[in-house]
């Protein structure tokens, strides 16, 4: 059975662009444009990574990634920013890991294999 990611990132270009990259890699992906979205599409799904920017319009990354917690979920949830590394420190905890934009692709969905192998 297919592994299913999902995707949340208000950037256009750095949505599509992971989806199919996702989809090269053989991943089933569901994209949603801010944090609201992912909750209302991970609670109805059967995920098992969640990729997410850390500032999104409507619900931000790290208010999302808190809220599964709250909740009980165990889904790995990796972070995507473009803010300095001294910015993010604090939300360690809150993430799998924390990947600055420019993301590379291969490196990150590495380490999603990496964690679908666990």
């Amino acid at each position: 059975m297919r592994k299913r990611i999902l995707i949340a990132d208000d950037q256009v270009a750095t949505r599509e662009g992971l989806t199919r990259f996702a989809k090269i890699k053989g991943y089933d992906v569901v994209s949603v444009t801010n944090g609201a979205d992912l909750l209302t599409v991970v609670k109805d799904g059967n995920f098992d990574v969640v990729i997410t920017d850390l500032i999104m319009p409507d619900l931000n990354g790290v208010s999302a990634a808190e809220i599964m917690k709250l909740h009980g979920s165990k889904i790995p949830v990796i972070a995507l920013t473009g803010l300095p590394k001294q910015d993010v420190g604090h939300y360690q905890d809150t993430f799998t890991r924390i990947f600055h934009k420019p993301v590379n692709a291969s490196e990150l969905f590495g380490y999603v294999g990496s964690l679908l192998e666990k």
